[in-house]
């Protein structure tokens, strides 16, 4: 990792954090659902920075080391990352239930300067979040000159190998341009109390969790951080906080839309809702649109490593159904599997270039990314572009199925089995088959109301309604629980290699493969960011 002292002309973002605590010592800047619920005004969020930094400089963090913060979404994560900026550091937020295998091979690979954690240190370099961020200390706030983390953070990955890896942001902590004019003059002028909220619902070892509630602290937003996710909950927040933001993967905007209270609910606050983090049924954005008005609902596309954004308001969206908008500041190229650029409207592997400059792409744990001559980077993903450059992702490389020759993009088959009232969640692989090569198979979480009785071969004729012949389930499983993770990530990889090795759900199945217990641990994308 690599620090630079931050130039005279910028802050980084403690400076801002501090500039912000000046200007509104008493004014709330973070509340959580954690622990009965936490509050720290931005004088309080600054002094326990300073106050962080100064503990980890005793533990011999310096500019360029890795700081591993492993804890679930409280007060003392945000904290802890605030302090390890103020010192050039670079953070890697962690899950903290991670399977020891998995937990042992990326702190290998991060060779971190400490380790915070939730409970009691068990190793060397591990401190206690409550030691680190509460312990008594009479010395006042050390001063630290600044200096810019760069990369800002890492984000772990389980990757679509399933070896686990660490991606560099390429993000670092200047403050952008213009930023600093959210501040204090902004909300002077409103009469309000408080700043706008921001919502954060993703859990913060996921790129949007994390990354959304440092810039928006940056920005001035008022974050409240939900410790996990449920739909009443967050819904009673939303009215109650009065909440200005708030970004969603798809499977919340999901749970959500099901909530028998949402049409009486009180949106009205929410000037933003943001997608991401994955493809959203399309019914389900229009399901949004209707609910927030097309001007409010806002999907994006981009990827841990940073090289390619693009975004899309719904009523733009309405007029290019599918896509996520055209891409900003970068180039994008089709490529089939020949490796020949293909024309607008067919799919093919997707490679990114920034317009301006360069951008690196850093695993930490896995080969360089694949690229193409002239500076193109992929990150995996399948798409395409239309006439007027508006681009539409149709599903991982690694996740499309190739059944009897033909291509099966599992995100289109999962939309259409969520469309079933009786389908609380659904992920779709591809199976070893003797005649087919590959067969899509279907692994259902029925809602707890729904009989289970006739509801393999009720999916198969709904999907026989909304897709192709070739792509509906030729097998079907049950389950209790998918063991989704709450970023809403799930390893397809691992469920099929799985299945392949047991020898479940077998081709000859006329109906459904019927589990009675939860996914086994270890099957969710539990690293993704």
């Amino acid at each position: 990792m690599t620090t630079i002292s931050a130039p005279e002309s910028h802050l980084t973002w403690p400076e801002r954090i501090d500039e912000l605590a000046s200007a509104h010592p008493e004014l709330i800047a973070l509340t959580t659902t954690a622990l009965g619920g936490e509050t720290l005004t931005w004088g309080e969020l600054a002094l326990r920075g300073r106050l962080v930094a100064g503990r980890l400089a005793d533990f011999g963090i310096r500019p360029g080391d890795v700081v591993c913060v492993e804890l679930p979404g409280r007060a003392a994560h945000v904290v802890c990352a605030l302090g390890a900026w103020r010192l050039g550091a670079t953070v890697l937020p962690l899950r903290p239930d991670l399977p020891a295998r998995e937990r042992r091979r990326l702190l290998a690979l991060a060779d971190p300067g400490v380790v915070v954690v939730d409970g009691q240190p068990a190793a060397d370099r591990e401190v206690a979040a409550d030691e680190l961020v509460n312990g008594v200390d009479a010395r006042p706030p050390a001063a630290f000159p600044p200096v810019v983390s760069s990369p800002a953070w890492l984000i772990a990955s389980g990757g679509s190998t399933g070896a686990p890896k660490l991606i560099a942001s390429s993000t670092s902590t200047v403050v952008p341009a213009g930023a600093r004019a959210v501040g204090p003059a902004l909300f002077a002028d409103t009469g309000d109390a408080r700043h706008p909220v921001h919502l954060v619902c993703s859990p913060l070892y996921h790129t949007q969790g994390f990354a959304m509630l440092h810039h928006t602290l940056v920005d001035g937003y008022r974050n409240v951080l939900v410790s996990r996710f449920d739909a009443e909950r967050v819904l009673d927040l939303i009215e109650s906080e009065r909440v200005a933001m708030a970004a969603f993967v798809p499977t919340m905007l999901i749970r959500l839309l099901r909530s028998p209270s949402i049409r009486h609910r009180d949106l009205s606050s929410l000037g933003r809702v943001i997608q991401g983090a994955g493809a959203c049924p399309e019914w389900a954005i229009r399901e949004w649109i209707d609910l927030v008005g097309p001007e409010r609902f806002i999907m994006g596309y981009g990827s841990s490593e940073g090289v390619c954004s693009a975004q899309i308001r719904g009523d733009e969206w309405l007029l290019h159904p599918g896509s996520v908008g055209r891409p900003v500041g970068t180039e994008v190229l089709v490529v089939g599997e020949d490796g020949a650029r293909l024309p607008a409207g067919e799919v093919g592997e997707l490679y990114f270039r920034p317009v301006q400059g360069t951008r690196d792409v850093r695993y930490v744990g896995q080969a360089a990314p694949r690229t193409r001559p002239g500076g193109y980077v992929s990150i995996g993903d399948l798409g395409w572009l239309d006439e007027d450059g508006y681009l539409y992702i149709a599903d991982r490389r690694t996740d499309m199925v190739v059944t009897g020759g033909a291509n099966v993009y599992v995100s289109e088959v999962e939309a259409a089995l969520l469309r079933h009232p009786d389908v609380e969640d659904a992920v779709v692989i591809g199976l070893r088959d003797a005649e087919w090569g590959r067969r899509v198979h279907a692994i259902v979480q029925p809602r707890p109301e729904a009989s289970r009785d006739g509801l393999a071969d009720a999916l198969r004729d709904h999907c026989r309604t909304h897709l192709a012949a070739y792509k509906v389930p030729r097998t079907f499983e049950l389950v209790d629980d998918l063991g989704r993770a709450d970023s809403g990530k799930i390893n397809r990889r691992a469920l099929a290699d799985l299945r392949d090795a047991s020898g479940e759900a077998s081709a000859g199945a006329a109906s459904a493969a019927v589990s009675t217990g939860s996914m086994p641990d270890g099957l969710s994308d539990s690293a993704a960011g």
